[in-house]
C-alpha cells in the first residue's frame, strides 16, 4: 500500500509499505536504487516483509519527479536515474529517510528498526547509520563508500556491507579502503562476493546471482536480528 509522509519542511511525499503479519513486528526502512520504487524494489520489499518485518520504502525522487519508476535495462531510463540522483540534496534525502523511520516507529510502537539500501541506497543507509537512529544498517553494493565510511563516526549504528568483487563502481583500491576501515569497527561487518557484479541481489536483474543473493540475505537477516531483536 502507499502512505503519505510529511517532510521536515512540511511537504507531502509518498512511501510504499508492506506490512508483516504481525503489525507490531520490527521494521525496515528499505532504500531505493536510482530507479525509484519500481517493480524490483517492490519485490524486495515483499521479500523482506515475508521474513517478519514491516517495510517502508520512501520515494526519494519526489522533489524532482514524484512516483517515477525506471527500468535500468533501458539506457535512457538508466541515464535519467543518474541525472535525478545527481540533482538530489543528499542531506534532505537523509532527512526524508528519518521521516520514514519515525513513521514506522510510530506505526509499530517500537524503535526496533533497521535500514537496508541498494546501490545509491547502499550509500544512504551508511548516512543513516552515522546518525545512529536506526538499530542496524545493511548496505548492498553501496557507491562512494570509500570516502563515506572513513568519515562515519565511531558512534554509528552497527553496519553490514555487501560488496561485489567485480563492481566497477567499487574498484579494488576503493574496496580495500572500505575493508580496512571496517576492520577498525567492532560492530561492523563486510563481505566480498567473488565473481559477482553490481546489483547481484536485484530481483530479476541482469547481474542477479541466486547463490550470492541467498547468502547475502541470510547474513543480513542474522545481522539485523542480532541487533534489533
Amino acid at each position: 500500500m502507499n502512505v503519505t509522509l510529511t517532510s521536515k519542511d512540511g511537504k507531502s511525499f509518498d512511501a510504499y509499505v508492506v506490512e508483516a503479519s504481525d503489525k507490531n513486528a520490527p521494521g525496515i526502512v528499505l532504500i531505493q536504487e536510482i530507479f525509484g520504487i519500481n517493480a524490483s524494489l517492490r519485490a524486495a520489499a515483499e521479500r523482506w516483509a515475508s521474513h517478519g518485518f514491516n517495510v517502508i520504502c520512501p520515494d526519494l525522487f519526489w522533489r524532482e519527479e514524484p512516483g517515477i519508476q525506471l527500468d535500468p535495462t533501458i539506457p535512457e531510463q538508466f541515464s535519467r536515474g543518474v541525472e535525478l540522483m545527481q540533482k538530489m540534496d543528499e542531506d534532505l534525502v537523509v532527512e526524508d529517510l528519518e521521516v520514514a523511520r519515525q513513521w514506522l516507529a510510530e506505526k509499530t510502537g517500537s524503535q526496533n528498526i533497521a535500514a537496508i539500501g541498494y546501490c545509491w541506497g547502499g550509500r544512504l543507509v551508511v548516512r543513516m547509520a552515522g546518525d545512529a537512529q536506526i538499530k542496524a544498517a545493511v548496505s548492498y553494493y553501496g557507491v562512494g563508500l570509500e570516502q563515506l565510511v572513513p568519515a562515519t563516526p565511531g558512534s554509528a549504528s552497527p553496519t553490514l556491507l555487501h560488496i561485489a568483487a567485480l563492481d566497477s563502481y567499487v574498484p579494488e583500491p576503493a574496496r580495500n579502503t572500505i575493508l580496512e576501515n571496517v576492520k577498525t569497527r567492532s560492530d561492523w561487518q563486510a563481505h566480498v562476493y567473488e565473481g559477482c557484479d553490481h546489483a547481484f541481489a536485484r530481483p530479476n536483474g541482469a547481474h542477479r546471482d541466486e547463490q550470492a543473493a541467498a547468502l547475502a540475505e541470510e547474513r543480513s537477516l542474522a545481522f539485523i536480528r542480532q541487533n534489533i531483536l
